[in-house]
């Protein structure tokens, strides 16, 4: 959940800017881990986002497109919104190659990028990331009420983990635990989540024929399933995370 944290600070990031904006103020940033470049990136973003409450913008969304969608907020992944009739797609990562991959496939979808992709120093966290938000969509505010009923993200209960939805949750929050001695096994990093939310997940797995169990905040895969868990959600789309993959 660390992307989805750093992707939610990006998200404040640019509404700070935007309300700085709005006054005028935008060359007046005064974050001093910001480059001149990022904040000319983070301007950018701005200008796409300023018609927050008068975008309209309409895209088509199919069921294996929502299935996509799903996987990554069941990950790292956010929908943010700050009208009434509209959200976005917002998402931070470690890898510049994820963050394109995510531009592309919404892309796809009719779902155009805001700005462009910049990279952030979290000094929190000692580390870079790379952020993305998508323009608003009409389309998308319906997907984010699912998600966000009251504002904190839950798990919808009528969502259906398929393939893509699994795999695109695994390479958010997953992990191919090696071990020296033994096979591998796969953990699930859950603790954006309620217990009850992360229980259902756990009945959700168990009846696609996975040994899964809640340990305190992460689901635990037992190494029995580990080589069928990768089987079912198929191959990365994107190299950054193959080491997820390799059984």
């Amino acid at each position: 959940m660390v992307w989805e944290i750093l992707g939610n600070l990006l998200q404040k990031n640019i509404k700070d800017n935007l309300s700085e904006a709005h006054k005028g103020q935008i060359s007046g940033m005064k974050n001093k881990h910001h480059t001149k470049e990022t904040k000319d990136k983070i301007s950018k973003a701005n200008k796409g986002a300023i018609s927050w409450n008068t975008e309209k913008n309409h895209c088509n969304i199919s069921q294996e497109n929502i299935e996509w969608i799903n996987g990554e907020l069941l990950g790292d992944g956010s929908l943010v919104s700050s009208s009434s009739y509209s959200a976005r797609v917002c998402y931070a990562s470690k890898f510049l190659e994820y963050i394109n991959y995510i531009s592309i496939i919404l892309k796809s979808f009719g779902i155009e990028q805001s700005g462009e992709i910049y990279k952030q120093y979290h000094k929190k966290f000692n580390c870079y990331s790379y952020g993305y938000h998508s323009k608003m969509y009409v389309e998308l505010l319906a997907i984010r009420r699912k998600w966000y009923p009251n504002g904190k993200k839950i798990v919808p209960r009528d969502i259906i983990i398929t393939p893509i939805t699994l795999r695109q949750w695994f390479i958010g929050d997953g992990y191919l635990r090696k071990r020296k001695k033994g096979r591998p096994h796969i953990i699930l990093a859950t603790d954006g989540f309620s217990i009850s939310d992360i229980e259902w997940l756990v009945v959700q797995l168990n009846k696609l024929g996975f040994k899964a169990k809640r340990v305190s905040l992460i689901i635990y895969i037992s190494a029995h399933s580990t080589r069928e868990f990768v089987n079912y959600i198929g191959e990365c789309p994107a190299k950054c995370y193959q080491y997820k993959f390799d059984y």
